[in-house]
């Protein structure tokens, strides 16, 4: 069959398709900054010397990390409401906020645990020797490195995450997805639509995964050289 491609009502519907994006910008960026928050309150509980304090954090590095993010999603927006009161039901965006945000922070805490793991023992053997304290040793040399050795993955974690937003549109959030598929209710037009859609992620993501390829060739050259 000869298919007739016809983008005007992806042209009149393009305010709709920018809302869209800009949602999926808000929701992403978010869900990364909790799952930073996160990610380092989880790090500094498994080098705690608490031990129940390191069984908490791994497990919930372990269950965010191997629950499907569709599967947290559902059960949050379906399930807080019950913890929290209906009174005060939150709403699909922060519920969307929320599991994004916890399995990038299960990810990014094992991200964070390689890099500190990464940095060679003699350094902070030096710096015990010159008499530096704990704290200084945090501050001046782990802290510092593992910030440059988790950069590269970390950025991938959050282009991961921005592929995952589009999950949101299974609870309602007005993401890019979700506008796409109302879109194509209303139009018709899959097609055109779908090619838009993949178009506007590849523009969204594109720059960062460049950008990453390219960060990544630079650190290879810094630590090689160390």
């Amino acid at each position: 069959m000869d298919y007739r491609w016809d983008f005007s009502p992806v042209w009149r519907n393009w305010p709709a398709l920018a809302e869209g994006v800009g949602v999926t910008v808000a929701l992403s960026m978010a869900s990364i900054l909790l799952g930073l928050i996160l990610a380092g309150l989880l790090t500094v509980l498994r080098k705690s010397s608490v031990p129940p304090a390191v069984w908490v954090a791994r497990g919930l590095i372990e269950v965010f990390r191997d629950l499907p993010v569709l599967v947290v999603l559902v059960w949050l927006f379906y399930c807080l409401p019950i913890f929290v009161g209906n009174e005060i039901r939150p709403s699909p965006f922060l519920v969307a906020v929320l599991g994004l945000g916890l399995n990038f922070a299960a990810l990014q805490a094992e991200i964070f645990r390689s890099g500190v793991e990464a940095i060679p023992e003699r350094e902070i053997e030096v710096a015990r020797t010159l008499g530096f304290s704990r704290w200084q040793i945090t501050r001046y040399i782990i802290i510092p490195q593992a910030v440059w050795r988790t950069l590269a993955p970390t950025l991938g974690q959050a282009v991961n995450t921005m592929k995952l937003s589009s999950l949101a549109s299974f609870i309602s959030v007005g993401e890019l997805f979700h506008a796409t598929t109302f879109l194509i209710q209303d139009t018709y037009r899959p097609l055109e639509f779908y090619t838009v859609l993949a178009a506007l992620y590849l523009v969204i993501i594109m720059p960062l995964a460049i950008t990453i390829q390219r960060l990544e060739h630079r650190l290879e050259m810094r630590f090689a050289s160390d």
